[in-house]
């Protein structure tokens, strides 16, 4: 009777990524689910999610840091440790990650004569400042949370949050363009 062959270290990886793909689209699939239920409910799971995200990444970071040199030839040998390394973003430059992340964004600041520039990037805390005509504007803080924020959250590898570096010098004015929507006090008048 035949022994049966032994899997090289590396065919092992391979099976082993190539398996964790059904269980990957079972977890976006919960994902989804999860973005559905009760806010306070979604923001536990979410906060749960986040912590065992920050204590994986400590560990992977950490065991980088130890591997030291060998990293980039485990990565190019070892796909499973590649996505694990490429998901944590580990051997990333934090800094250009982040200002990578807000491309998508800096059209729209440009278009209102803005720039928005990544200051600094410390354990997933990014901070970022607004310049130019988005310096003072009463809808920055809506350009921050539903675009910045929001790129950075999906395209940052490892964001916790976004700290703001305040312009002091910058007076409050409107947006430099047209108002979509104007609130008023009561129904239009009937004449």
């Amino acid at each position: 009777m035949a022994e049966p062959a032994l899997q090289t270290p590396l065919a092992a990886s391979d099976a082993a990524l190539a398996a964790l793909g059904p269980l990957l689209d079972r977890l976006e699939e919960i994902l989804a689910d999860v973005e559905g239920l009760d806010e306070q409910v979604r923001d536990r799971v979410f906060e749960l999610l986040d912590g065992v995200d920050a204590v994986h990444r400590l560990a992977v970071t950490r065991l980088a840091a130890v591997l030291g040199e060998d990293v980039p030839a485990l990565r190019r040998t070892d796909p499973a440790v590649d996505w694990l390394f490429e998901a944590y973003g580990v051997g990333v430059d934090d800094l250009d990650a982040a200002s990578a992340a807000l491309d998508q964004v800096r059209p729209y600041v440009h278009g209102h004569g803005g720039e928005v520039e990544v200051l600094a990037v410390q354990q997933g805390v990014v901070r970022v400042r607004l310049s130019g005509a988005c310096s003072g504007c009463t809808s920055a803080a809506e350009t921050l949370r539903f675009g910045v924020e929001e790129a950075l959250r999906e395209n940052l590898p490892g964001f916790v949050a976004m700290d703001v570096a305040p312009d002091e010098g910058a007076a409050p004015h409107p947006p430099p363009t047209q108002v979509l929507l104007q609130i008023m006090s009561g129904p239009p008048d009937a004449g």
